[in-house]
C-alpha cells in the first residue's frame, strides 16, 4: 500500500457539520480527527485550500486470496435473524430450525473455500443488542475454526447452529442483570451461569440434533475441569463445544461492556493462548490462531507509541505481530521514507487500535 497527503478537494463542509475524513496541514500534522466537528479555523483552511487528506493506493497490494471483511449486509441481516429468535423463542418450530439452517447456510457460503476472512468485532456492536452480535461473532469464529479443522457438510452446519445459539438461554434472564454497568455480585453470577441449561432447555423440543444441545448446554465447560454446569474435563467435552467456548472467551473479552472497555484482540488471543492446555485444549487454539485475521492488510492501526502505518505483512505464526509501514511518527509527523516496523522483533510496540475503513 502507498500513502500520501491529496489536496481536500471538498468545499462543502459547514462549521459544526463532523467532518468525514482526517484532516492533515501541508506537512502531514493530524488538524481534525475523523468524526470532529468543523471549526472556524478548520473552515478558513477549507477555503484557502490549505487542507490535505491521506490518500491509500491499494492497486497490487494483495495476493491472490486476499483477505476480505464478512459482508456487512449479510451480517446485518443474521444479526436481524437471531435477535427475531432470541425475542420469540417460544416460537422455536420445526419451521424456524429449516430458516436457522439456511442461516447458517449463508454463514458457511460466505467462509467456506476462503481462509482469510476477517471480522470488525465491534463495527456494530453497543450495548443494547450485545448478545445478538455476539452470538453472531462466536458462529462466524467457530465456523472458521471449523473449517480449518477440516469441519463439511452437516458436521459444519451443526457446529455453526450451536455457536449461533449458544447464549440463547441469556433470552430469558433479567436485563438488569445482563446489562449490569458494574461487577456482578455472587448471586448474580449464580444467576448468570443458568443460562446454558436454559438454553438447552428451550431448544429440546424443536428437533434440534443432541451435537447441538450439547454446545449449547457445555459452552461454558473447560479443559481442566473447572467450568459449569456439569464440570466435564478434557475428552468429555465435544470437540463442537470446546471450539465454541474458545470462539465465546475471545469475542467476550475485546467486546466493551457497561462495566469495562473492551481489550485489545492482540491481549485478548493472548489470554486464549495462555489457557491453552489449561482451560481450552491446545490444538483448537493452535487452529483458531492460525484462522484469526487481527490486522488484515491494508488496515489502519495505531501502535502504543502513538505512531500510525499501514498493515503490511503478517507473520503466519504469530497474526498479532505484524509488519507496520509507519506513516506518522508518534509526534504526528508526517513520514516520507519507507519506514517498515516489524513488531515480531520489536516487543516494545503492539498495535493499540485498529481501524478497518481503508481495507477492500
Amino acid at each position: 500500500m502507498i500513502t500520501k497527503l491529496e489536496p481536500l478537494t471538498m468545499n462543502s463542509f459547514e462549521i459544526g457539520e463532523l467532518s468525514e475524513l482526517d484532516l492533515y496541514d501541508i506537512q502531514g500534522v493530524l488538524l481534525l480527527s475523523k468524526g470532529k466537528p468543523i471549526t472556524t479555523k478548520i473552515h478558513e483552511l477549507l477555503l484557502q485550500r490549505k487542507l490535505y487528506t491521506l490518500q491509500y493506493d491499494l492497486e497490487n497490494s494483495h495476493p491472490p486470496n486476499e483477505e476480505r471483511r464478512f459482508p456487512s449486509s449479510e451480517y446485518r441481516f443474521i444479526v436481524g435473524y437471531v435477535r427475531k429468535v432470541f425475542e420469540s423463542v417460544c416460537l422455536f418450530s420445526s419451521t424456524r430450525l429449516i430458516d436457522s439452517f439456511a442461516i447458517v447456510d449463508k454463514i458457511i457460503n460466505e467462509l467456506e473455500g476462503n481462509s482469510r476472512v476477517y471480522i470488525d468485532f465491534n463495527e456494530f456492536r453497543n450495548f443494547d443488542n450485545y448478545t445478538y452480535i455476539h452470538s453472531v461473532n462466536v458462529a462466524l469464529l467457530a465456523t472458521l475454526v471449523g473449517l480449518k479443522m477440516g469441519f463439511s457438510g452437516q458436521k459444519l452446519r451443526t457446529l455453526s447452529m450451536g455457536a449461533m445459539f449458544h447464549d440463547l438461554g441469556k433470552s430469558s434472564l433479567p436485563l438488569e442483570i445482563l446489562n449490569k454497568p458494574s461487577g456482578l455480585n455472587r448471586e448474580e453470577f449464580t444467576i448468570i451461569k443458568k443460562h446454558p441449561e436454559m438454553g438447552e432447555e428451550m431448544l429440546k423440543y424443536s428437533n434440534i440434533s443432541k451435537e447441538i444441545l450439547s454446545i449449547v448446554r457445555h459452552h461454558h465447560e473447560r479443559w481442566n475441569g473447572e467450568g459449569y454446569p456439569d464440570g466435564l474435563r478434557q475428552r468429555a467435552i465435544t470437540t463442537n463445544a470446546q471450539i465454541v467456548a474458545v470462539a465465546d472467551v475471545f469475542d467476550a473479552l475485546v467486546a466493551d461492556r457497561p462495566y469495562r472497555k473492551g481489550l485489545p484482540p492482540y491481549h485478548a488471543l493472548e489470554i486464549i493462548v495462555a489457557g491453552s492446555g489449561k482451560d481450552f485444549d491446545q490444538e483448537i487454539v493452535h487452529c483458531f490462531e492460525q484462522c484469526l485475521i487481527l490486522y488484515p492488510q491494508g488496515s489502519i492501526v495505531t501502535l502504543n507509541t502513538g505512531e500510525m502505518g499501514t498493515v503490511v505483512g503478517i507473520h503466519y505464526n504469530y497474526p498479532s505481530r505484524p509488519l507496520i509501514r509507519i506513516f506518522f511518527d508518534k509526534n504526528g509527523k508526517f513520514v516520507n521514507e519507507e519506514l517498515i516496523c516489524d513488531l515480531l522483533k520489536d516487543l516494545t510496540r503492539f498495535v493499540q487500535s485498529v481501524s478497518f475503513n481503508h481495507v477492500t
